[in-house]
């Protein structure tokens, strides 16, 4: 399965990331894709589901087999309430919507937005490929409850928007690897550039590194590799969700 890590909107509609784009099963984008904190301290990228800052998303999976993840915006619902919200497109419409449900204080997000509070996973459908998967942002990588639950669904790709600043990346680096390890799951963390982002990597189901940007950190669009049969390969020698005791009366095979 083929992964994009988007890190512009310009990849959306420009020509020359065309034939890119239609290589892959999955894209993704970081968290607060307009503008970022900087934009709503000044009182800008507020979003609707209905407004134009989506269509350019929903556009591009209209003709291809493209699962894309608008990183996350602030969005406001039909009541007087904002959430940081990751929605994912397929077939021209949404397909999957998840609202961010740890608040950074720091940063203001408990001044912006209402945590979210439904936590599922959606199916992933493309050629060959089929499975399970989840999404967080940023804060909530810090919160492994919260990632086991998705895999006790089932989720088998973890795809993490954020804007992590480069200043804690080691935390950044070994929670996204920990939470691959611990749950034998796919996880890709596409982090901000700029001032308020920092490195982007995936891991596979036993912790390696597949894909870091480190070397190419300015390149808007990069692209990951994964092999789906990795997730039975980890699973091998051990069966950490099967195995774990407190989880046995809730396990979902």
């Amino acid at each position: 399965m083929n992964v994009g890590l988007a890190f512009d909107r310009s990849v959306l509609s420009q020509p020359r990331f065309a034939a890119s784009v239609r290589s892959l099963d999955v894209l993704l984008f970081p968290e607060l894709m307009d503008g970022g904190y900087a934009a709503l301290k000044l009182g800008e990228g507020r979003h609707t589901t209905r407004d134009a800052f989506f269509d350019d998303f929903r556009n591009l999976t209209r003709n291809l087999s493209l699962y894309c993840v608008a990183g996350s915006a602030c969005l406001k619902d039909s009541a007087s309430f904002y959430t940081n919200t990751s929605l994912v497109f397929a077939h021209g419409r949404v397909v999957h919507r998840y609202d961010k449900v740890h608040l950074f204080a720091p940063t203001g997000d408990t001044d912006y937005f209402t945590p979210g509070k439904t936590i599922r996973t959606f199916t992933i459908v493309g050629g060959r490929h089929k499975l399970r998967a989840g999404i967080i942002i940023c804060y909530d990588l810090r919160f492994p409850e919260l990632v086991r639950r998705l895999a006790i669904q089932g989720m088998q790709l973890l795809l993490v928007p954020a804007r992590w600043p480069r200043a804690r990346d080691d935390a950044w680096f070994t929670l996204l690897k920990s939470r691959a390890i611990e749950n034998q799951i796919f996880v890709v963390g596409c982090n901000a550039l700029g001032e308020e982002g920092g490195y982007s990597y995936v891991f596979d189901p036993r912790g390696k590194l597949l894909y870091s940007n480190r070397r190419a950190y300015n390149k808007v669009l990069q692209r990951c590799t994964i092999d789906l049969r990795q997730l039975e390969v980890a699973r091998v020698l051990h069966n950490n969700l099967r195995d774990a005791v407190l989880l046995r009366s809730s396990y979902r095979r």
